[in-house]
């Protein structure tokens, strides 16, 4: 079920976090290796922050969808 219009429920924030977190971790990792190096811990911390950014913007997009996954508009009744 999804959450309410400017709202989130448990499982918004859930899966927000799930999928910001791997997609940074991958992309940074992947960048790393590809450079044939691993990854440092200067480039973790950056991959943490860019994770902390993509979660905070998913989120943002969950509270302004409404409960149809329209963005933008009131819940339909």
């Amino acid at each position: 079920m999804m959450s309410s219009f400017l709202s989130l429920n448990k499982r918004d924030v859930i899966n927000g976090i799930i999928v910001a977190f791997l997609s940074a971790a991958i992309v940074g990792t992947t960048a790393a290796l590809d450079a044939g190096q691993l990854p440092t811990l200067d480039a973790l911390k950056s991959d943490l922050f860019l994770g902390l950014k993509a979660a905070g913007a998913y989120l943002l997009k969950n509270i302004f969808t409404n409960n149809a996954g329209t963005f933008g508009s009131a819940d339909s009744k």
